[in-house]
């Protein structure tokens, strides 16, 4: 079956033209990572029958009960696939953190091992964002490579180097990214004003996570609790783009020495065996298309087999109505059509 017809079902069911099938869903947790996780897969079928797929949640407060990642779980499961959805504590806690590729690794052994949640062969990784950058390291290693069968990225990074500054630079259009690296790297740089600020850029995450806005926004109700320079430096990084702009180089600049090139599929990148899909959003104001184009690269120069495709039809790893992006559709298909076919053949 060729790629787009095999994720028409899918693409058709997200849009709500096409009725989900009747899945079990699952609440478990993980004996060796003691990870809490969801399984999904069709009702009146066993998921031991089904090829398997490990999506990893992103940076979202909600983690696994996040119903963006819910909704991703269940299309892909009304497809014919069981899906283990596994949740890491760091990342939903927000935090930027290079044991995260190992736990993804040890996430990826435990599940593939795992003989009840899968076929026991045919195991593909799906993440997007800053969780599919760090995914993709921990699938080529020498004990998960052969464990992987297919991978997608979505809107994910290729170099934290570079991926930094981009954050930054669009603030204007969606300051979450730049909320979150506030909140993990501003003590290395304004130790005085940190403790007081960490609390608060957290809270402004989640309200533009969790779209909490007027009286329901937390992260102003903390400002006002700061110090005078503490409340001067929020306003100056949300007024002045040449100080933003500024600060992307002070996180790179004091972050530990191997930070970046240890979170940087870009230099940390072995070998995979299985084929990669990626899609990215043309517009994404968190990380840039040319991110995903650069993997690509990479992929190519590694002779991995792979697609790569931009659509209009997202944005950061969220879906857009698709009867008013309708151009961005075939990407779609070509992306998550060719990671189902790889998985399943």
């Amino acid at each position: 079956m060729k790629p787009y017809v095999l994720a028409l079902p899918l693409i058709l069911s997200y849009a709500g033209i096409k009725q989900k099938k009747s899945l079990e869903r699952k609440e478990f947790t993980l004996s060796e990572t003691g990870r809490r996780s969801f399984l999904f897969y069709p009702k009146n079928t066993e998921p031991t029958s089904l090829p398997g797929v490990y999506i990893q949640h992103g940076m979202s407060a909600m983690g696994i009960d996040d119903q963006r990642i819910i909704d991703l779980a269940e299309n892909i499961a009304s497809t014919g696939h069981s899906v283990i959805l596994p949740e890491l504590p760091e990342v939903k806690g927000l935090k930027i953190e290079e044991t995260t590729i190992s736990n993804i690794q040890n996430l990826m052994i435990e599940i593939h091992s795992n003989k009840q949640l899968f076929n026991g062969n045919d195991l593909g990784y799906l993440s997007a964002s800053f969780s599919a950058g760090m995914g993709i390291i921990a699938a080529s290693r020498s004990n998960t490579r052969d464990k992987i069968k297919s991978s997608m990225l979505i809107g994910g990074y290729c170099n934290f180097l570079e991926a930094v500054p981009f954050v930054f630079s669009h603030y204007e259009v969606d300051p979450y990214a730049v909320y979150v690296i506030l909140y993990n790297m501003l003590h290395r740089f304004e130790p005085e004003i940190a403790e007081e600020l960490q609390i608060v850029y957290y809270e402004a995450a989640l309200d533009n996570g969790l779209k909490r806005t007027g009286q329901n926004a937390k992260s102003e109700l903390q400002l006002q609790k700061s110090s005078s320079r503490a409340k001067e430096f929020f306003q100056q990084v949300h007024l002045d783009r040449t100080f933003r702009i500024s600060l992307a180089k002070r996180v790179l600049d004091t972050v530990p020495e191997k930070m970046p090139e240890n979170l940087s599929p870009f230099y940390q990148l072995e070998m995979l065996s299985g084929p990669v899909s990626l899609l990215h959003g043309k517009t994404d104001p968190v990380i840039s298309a040319e991110e995903s184009e650069k993997l690509a690269l990479l992929l190519k120069g590694k002779g991995i087999p792979y697609v790569h495709r931009t659509s209009t039809a997202l944005t950061h790893g969220d879906s857009l109505p698709l009867h008013s992006q309708i151009f961005g559709v075939p990407a779609l298909l070509q992306t998550f059509g060719s990671f189902l076919h790889w998985l399943d053949q």
